[in-house]
């Protein structure tokens, strides 16, 4: 299609304290499948964004294109993420969060919004949900099951429109999501042209089965606190297991939204 771009809006780098993606195997997976555009949507910070918009200036790589965000978590667990951020957000209640994002003059977008963390979950959804600008109606991360789940709950807001993201935490997550959207002015043109009245095509990777992220996880997590040395080794190993293990698969792109 003429006059657009590809973005893939919700990805970590190693910034992120669960993120395993090196600054170089993110820019290699994304032009390999061939994305304009990753929003760098890190946990609880900002510097992973900076340090890789830096990383390619150095490596002076011009056909990659970065939004700088961050995905927070607020205080009731709620994770929220903001798109074109100049600073990181300091703010810890859904709402102040929010609030926070919208004064920099930034979307405010709201992941995986049916899942334990997500919006939909948060005692503060009623009076949160007016501040936002878009929803995840795909996550490539999280069973079909919670996306269809959360498109049935917020269809009838109509002031929030749907984005997809693979929420990549390992190298190969990073193709499994791919947002086409026309190209108005700039990224942030962009954006507003597609909120305000633009189209979108949203392609993904369908997860079916049991959901990678149940609460359960996190309490265990809480819990079981194995050796330094252990967590040392693991960080090295499951990253490169999950690579290898997805590296070798075939993965099936299902047409999630067409509305060009």
């Amino acid at each position: 299609m003429s006059n657009t771009l590809t973005f893939n809006f919700h990805v970590h780098t190693s910034y992120s304290s669960d993120g395993y993606n090196s600054f170089s195997a993110i820019y290699r997976h994304a032009r390999k499948n061939n994305i304009d555009v990753l929003a760098i949507t890190d946990h609880d910070t900002t510097e992973g964004a900076v340090d890789f918009l830096q990383w390619l200036q150095v490596k002076k790589k011009n056909d990659l294109r970065v939004i700088m965000g961050e995905e927070v978590t607020c205080a009731d667990g709620t994770h929220i993420i903001g798109l074109f951020l100049k600073k990181a957000i300091v703010s810890k209640t859904p709402l102040d969060v929010v609030k926070e994002i919208k004064e920099q003059g930034a979307f405010v977008y709201f992941p995986h919004p049916q899942r334990h963390d997500g919006i939909l979950n948060s005692v503060s959804f009623e009076e949160v949900l007016p501040w936002g600008d878009f929803y995840e109606c795909f996550n490539a991360k999280i069973s079909h099951e919670y996306n269809e789940a959360a498109v049935n709950s917020l269809s009838g807001y109509d002031h929030l429109k749907p984005l997809g993201g693979s929420d990549a935490h390992y190298n190969y997550d990073i193709r499994k999501c791919i947002c086409t959207l026309e190209q108005k002015g700039d990224l942030f043109e962009t954006l507003t042209g597609y909120k305000n009245s633009g189209s979108i095509k949203i392609e993904g990777v369908k997860k079916w089965g049991s959901n990678n992220y149940l609460p359960g996880y996190y309490r265990v997590k809480k819990i079981v606190n194995p050796p330094a040395a252990f967590k040392a080794l693991a960080k090295k190993v499951f990253p490169a297991y999950k690579n290898y293990k997805d590296g070798r698969r075939s993965l099936v792109f299902e047409t999630i939204l067409d509305t060009l």
